[in-house]
């Protein structure tokens, strides 16, 4: 397998980082709403998300300068002003939500190896892993799921040391 230099990591990186840094969050509001709740549209209609009704999530992919904070109402999520204090915080590198998005490598082995990141109140955020869990993958909108499925191949062609952010040679 192709190492790739750290100054092309440092590229990507850069240029995944584009959206977070330029395109301001009023705008990023109601695209993350439709997304999110396009992708957790099962869960919300059978109730598999009460347990975090009224709550605070924040989501941050450090990499890309990405900061979310969802609020979970009874039938949506809605992305709400991220000074607010969040009740749970995830957070991690941009491939590595990929790799839990696409299920390619075992979710617990992220959250042991630290690679993803729970803060606040574990309980809730251990819940809504084993919902994501057991998400089909077909009710991700069409468009998000082609750009991971896009992205997850690509992440699975590169060496194990980068995509564990590592630096390769």
């Amino acid at each position: 397998m192709l190492s790739v230099p750290e100054f092309t990591r440092n590229i990507a990186r850069g240029v995944a980082a584009l959206p977070g840094r330029v395109v301001p969050y009023a705008v990023q509001r109601p695209v993350l709403q439709a997304v999110l709740n396009r992708a957790f549209r099962v869960p919300l209609e059978d109730g598999e998300l009460e347990f975090l009704e009224g709550t605070l999530v924040r989501i941050r992919i450090t990499d890309i300068s990405v900061d979310w904070l969802i609020e979970v109402t009874a039938d949506e999520m809605v992305p709400v002003d991220r000074r607010q204090q969040a009740d749970l915080s995830i957070s991690g590198e941009l491939f590595d939500f990929t790799l839990l998005a696409t299920r390619q490598v075992d979710h617990d082995q992220l959250f042991f190896q630290r690679r993803i990141h729970l803060e606040g109140d574990t309980e809730l955020g251990l819940g809504l892993k084993n919902t994501m869990d057991g998400m089909d993958w077909e009710d991700l909108p069409p468009p998000l799921r082609l750009f991971l499925q896009g992205l997850g191949a690509i992440i699975a062609r590169l060496p194990t040391r980068f995509v564990q952010g590592q630096p390769v040679a």
